[in-house]
């Protein structure tokens, strides 16, 4: 078999009985944290525009959008959830392949209430999909950062494709359609963080990849063919989007699960500026701090999270920028003792714009002689007076070494939807997808996503 057919196979026979039990409880949490993001990210200007736009160009009566509990297209739904789980920033990421759920969830979420599927169905496409988007990362995950590439488009189109096709409870052949369709429309690049006016594709990529992985699947459905080797091939996937390929990377299907290696983010901002707010809260945690007694800030981390230049600038160009840089969300982690998406409100507030230009950022050698394995910082904070603050953190929290506990997961969950609906509600979302295996009928969980009043961003 080639590798189309490989992952096509693994997919297609993969049950839940299959699946360690904690990698079926990881898939629920990455659900249930995504829905939390989405309804977050529904709450921004951009959320509302994503959702008028599904529910006017998009129509249809086939699946629910979050927020506004509103019907499109199925493409419609997809596109626009993927888009409201992107937009905060607050949605999980890995280290081999960034952020997956942002695209994944929201096409299954979709799918499953059109083809009838179950809370099985979609555990098992969750876990399947983060087996093939991992893999795909770590043979891509350099070229892509050379090339310019952005893997939520990229390996997302395809991880989806798989999960759409395998929730929708497809026979092989157009499983396999499905993905080789999805590797021809791959897409998006990066350059959203170089250009200096508004741009909104941060976002919308995920969205592009969600509604490109369900137009895959119902070309498929419709008898439509794509390459045997679109994965492969001389001019498949590995060959345009990375160095080639690596056939051993796959030999551990079913042995390994990758949804293990999943992170959730506590904060908002890029994940590689955690490390840096987690050290902020330790330092605070030693006493109240006046900032405008600050005068000096070191920051030393791993050389990743200083590259390229967007995540280490003093002055973003804009708040959506600002979210990527080190050195802005270390600012506002000190100013307001939390970076929270609402925090990043004042982002170029003068305290702010002072505290970040006070930052130096170094890689430290100790940290990055661990990195991958561990994304860890050291922090220190000199006030006028001669005091120095220091802390230092191994990896930053939501890592699978330093897991969010439960209680942490759900006060994200709460703090993202206290202006939706009431605690109960989000208490009845949080009980459907602890007991996702259970659920015949996925409407159950999007109905519950819906806000108790229309909202204005």
């Amino acid at each position: 078999m080639n590798l189309l057919e490989q992952i096509t196979e693994y997919a297609f026979n993969l049950q839940l009985e299959d699946i360690p039990q904690d990698a079926r409880e990881l898939a629920k949490t990455i659900i249930y944290d995504s829905i939390g993001t989405g309804l977050g990210g529904y709450q921004r200007a951009l959320g509302q525009n994503a959702a008028r736009y599904a529910t006017t160009v998009m129509v249809g009566d086939e699946a629910t959008l979050l927020g506004n509990g509103e019907r499109a297209s199925l493409e419609g739904a997809a596109f626009a959830n993927a888009v409201m789980v992107k937009i905060l920033g607050m949605d999980d990421s890995h280290r081999q392949a960034g952020h997956i759920a942002s695209q994944v969830v929201p096409a299954l979420l979709a799918v499953a209430e059109v083809y009838g599927a179950t809370g099985e169905d979609i555990l098992v496409a969750t876990v399947a999909s983060y087996d093939f988007a991992v893999r795909l990362g770590r043979q891509v995950r350099a070229t892509h950062r050379e090339r310019g590439f952005d893997m939520k488009g990229t390996v997302g189109a395809l991880s989806t494709a798989l999960a759409v096709a395998r929730c929708a409870g497809f026979d092989r052949e157009r499983m396999l359609n499905t993905i080789a369709l999805a590797a021809d429309m791959a897409s998006g690049t990066e350059q959203y963080v170089y250009d200096g006016g508004r741009c909104d594709t941060k976002d919308l990529i995920s969205g592009f990849a969600a509604r490109n992985a369900v137009f895959a699947m119902r070309l498929a459905e419709a008898d439509f063919y794509g390459p045997r080797s679109a994965l492969d091939g001389s001019y498949g996937y590995f060959s345009a989007y990375g160095d080639g390929f690596d056939p051993e990377m796959f030999e551990d299907l079913g042995e390994e699960f990758a949804i293990l290696g999943t992170a959730f983010k506590p904060h908002g901002g890029c994940r590689h500026t955690h490390q840096a707010i987690d050290a902020v809260h330790s330092i605070l945690s030693q006493g109240a701090l006046d900032t405008t007694e600050i005068n000096r800030i070191d920051l030393g981390t791993y050389g990743y999270a200083t590259r390229p230049i967007f995540r280490v600038d003093p002055n973003p160009v804009s708040r959506e920028v600002a979210g990527l840089s080190i050195r802005t969300s270390t600012a506002v982690a000190l100013k307001h003792g939390s970076a929270w998406p609402h925090n990043f409100s004042d982002w170029d507030e003068p305290e702010v714009r002072r505290l970040r230009n006070l930052i130096d950022v170094q890689v430290d050698p100790e940290i990055e002689g661990r990195y991958p394995d561990s994304n860890g910082c050291r922090l220190s904070v000199t006030l006028a007076n001669g005091e120095v603050r220091s802390a230092f953190l191994p990896n930053m929290k939501g890592e699978p070494e330093f897991r969010m506990t439960d209680a942490e997961l759900r006060e994200k969950f709460s703090v993202l939807t206290r202006d939706l609906f009431p605690q109960e509600r989000a208490d009845a979302i949080y009980a459907v997808c602890n007991e996702l295996e259970s659920v015949d009928d996925i409407g159950e969980l999007t109905r519950l996503c819906a806000a108790a009043e229309p909202v204005t961003a």
